[in-house]
């Protein structure tokens, strides 16, 4: 597999090597772009690293490290194409603008593919699917039973999520909150700044665990998405992506168990 992705590479940027296409190159180039890309090549990893137990910063022996479910994909998806990465930490709704720039050569921050972002991104098969839940204060659980309950609610969720397009789609006369970070959005909702709140089941679990004020509701909603992908720049050459699907399908028995692993490792206030 490596063989495929690095045949074209003649000394360019990684990032490059994501796009340019594999036609026209010798055994001695590809033998020279292995070596090349063994010594300095690496991919960029876009993410907003505050959304555990899928990406979040802990201090581990003093120093502050990402950790969290995705890294651990990132860890044999980078593995299998022969590279090392960086993560560059970015609010979400920054993540397709950096890729598109060429500020970053990948998104991993379980992002979904809607039909828009399609336009500007190619996406990998999913990794990862879950159901999204409301979030209210403890005191208030027996307030919210119904959707009906919240139709002219206060609801937050993180701007430029599914999560967005589910309040708007599901609560169209409600006043949506856009905030940029799970953790914010559990604190305004604490501090009676919002009426509830709209994020996927391990992060709401994560959130009333720091949070005892908070409770989860039973007002579960789907998205029309597949679930989380990895998001590459346009044009990405086929045998990189078959090459991260494969990734992908291989550690899926294993991505449940990192994000419960996860779980156990976010700090409770």
């Amino acid at each position: 597999m490596k063989k495929g992705i690095l045949k074209s590479v003649t000394g360019i940027a990684l990032s490059a090597l994501l796009t340019i296409s594999l036609a026209g190159c010798g055994t001695s180039e590809k033998a020279e772009a292995k070596e090349g890309i063994k010594e300095k090549g690496k991919i960029v990893v876009g993410m907003m690293a505050a959304t555990p137990p899928y990406e979040f910063h802990a201090v581990d022996g003093g120093k502050d490290k990402i950790i969290g479910s995705d890294i651990k994909l990132i860890d044999e998806v980078t593995k299998d194409l022969g590279v090392k990465y960086e993560i560059k930490d970015m609010d979400f709704d920054g993540l397709l603008v950096a890729l598109q720039a060429g500020k970053i050569d990948m998104i991993v921050s379980a992002i979904s593919p809607t039909e828009e972002r399609e336009k500007n991104a190619d996406f990998t098969n999913v990794y990862y699917k879950d159901r999204h839940v409301m979030v209210v204060r403890k005191k208030e659980l027996n307030k919210f039973t119904s959707n009906d309950d919240l139709k002219k609610a206060k609801i937050a969720a993180i701007k430029s999520s599914v999560q967005e397009q589910i309040v708007e789609k599901e609560f169209p006369n409600a006043k949506l909150k856009l905030l940029g970070k799970s953790t914010e959005l559990a604190m305004d909702l604490a501090a009676n700044k919002v009426d509830a709140v709209l994020v996927d089941r391990p992060t709401a679990t994560l959130l009333i665990k720091s949070n005892p004020k908070l409770a989860l509701t039973e007002l579960l909603f789907d998205d029309d998405t597949a679930g989380a992908a990895i998001a590459m720049p346009n044009g990405t050459d086929k045998e990189v992506m078959d090459t991260i699907n494969k990734t992908i399908e291989r550690t899926k028995p294993e991505y449940e168990k990192w994000l419960t692993d996860a779980m156990t490792k976010v700090k409770q206030n």
